[in-house]
């Protein structure tokens, strides 16, 4: 399993230090959607601006879901 870090970046900053284990990326990839769709519901001001999940993965790659 690899270790995957969620960020979120624009306006407020918010960096994961722990990560979380997923067995592949597309399992990563739905979780960065559902934090995605969690934080536009919870927090609607951050809805259409430039903040988005970025999901690092153990080897710098990065996936970018906008909230």
């Amino acid at each position: 399993m690899a270790r995957f870090y969620f960020n979120l970046e624009g306006k407020h900053n918010v960096d994961d230090p722990g990560g979380l284990a997923f067995e592949n990326e597309l399992q990563a990839f739905r979780a960065a959607q559902r934090l995605a769709n969690a934080l536009a519901s919870v927090q609607p001001p951050l809805r259409g601006t430039t903040c988005v999940v970025v999901t690092r993965n153990d080897r710098g790659e990065s996936y970018y879901v906008s909230v």
